[in-house]
């Protein structure tokens, strides 16, 4: 009779210890799953804590037109304001809009014949890629600002009104009303006045170091009035 093969398992207590080496490594990797688990529990907690401030009412803080800024408690603002606040987070204030809308006119309308070098490509830099390229292109084909130099005139502005027609989270309409009288550049003589109206779209972005405010100049029309005073007469070459 053939005999019979049995497979016999050895018991627990016959295996040889396992080397060093590979209890070594197997205390390792259970520390290393500690603290792999006290990692994810400390990215948990902040996570939570992140959640919750984004969802905190914003601090109110109250700044008059001279700087003074004044702390008021959430509970004396009501919701519609903290909503207001919330929503109008990085966008740019009245002040602000108001503030670039006349700092541009000046350089655009206010001409004079020997900063002109200086204030136009501060005003270029104002206005974004598509209106500033478009703008370069007309003057040079114009000549405007040889024939600007070669006038030897200043401008004074004297703003009437600004103000902030329309806004959305994007775009600004404002429009401002203004005379400005040009003058021999030297003497101040043969001085002529207009008044004009100019609207302008002004985009709103990020907030950079050469834009702090985030606001650029998307495209603005300047109008003057219908019927010609006798003193638009000879006033020269008029900027856009």
């Amino acid at each position: 009779m053939a005999a019979e093969l049995k497979t016999v398992m050895p018991s627990p207590s016959s295996l040889p210890a396992p080397p060093a080496v590979w209890v070594a490594f197997a205390r390792q990797g259970a520390w290393k799953n500690w603290v792999l688990l006290v990692q994810l529990a400390v990215i948990a907690l902040f996570t939570v804590a992140n959640v919750h401030l984004a969802d905190r009412a914003p601090d109110v803080v109250l700044v008059t037109p001279d700087g003074k800024a004044t702390y008021v408690p959430r509970a004396a603002v009501g919701d519609s304001i903290l909503f207001a606040i919330q929503k109008a987070k990085g966008q740019p204030s009245e002040a602000e809009v108001l503030q670039t809308t006349r700092h541009f006119l000046s350089l655009v309308l206010g001409v004079n014949s020997s900063t002109l070098e200086n204030t136009w490509p501060e005003a270029l830099a104002m206005m974004d890629g598509a209106l500033a390229t478009k703008l370069q292109r007309e003057y040079a084909a114009q000549r405007v600002l040889e024939t600007w130099k070669a006038a030897q005139v200043r401008t004074d502005l004297q703003f009437e009104s600004v103000e902030l027609v329309e806004r959305t989270d994007s775009l600004l309409h404002v429009r401002a009303l203004l005379s400005r009288t040009r003058s021999d550049l030297l003497t101040g003589a043969t001085p002529k006045t207009d008044r004009v109206k100019v609207d302008l779209v002004q985009g709103v972005e990020a907030r950079t170091m050469h834009r702090p405010s985030g606001l650029v100049i998307r495209d603005f029309a300047v109008t003057t009035p219908p019927t010609p005073t006798p003193a638009d007469a000879g006033a020269g070459p008029s900027l856009p």
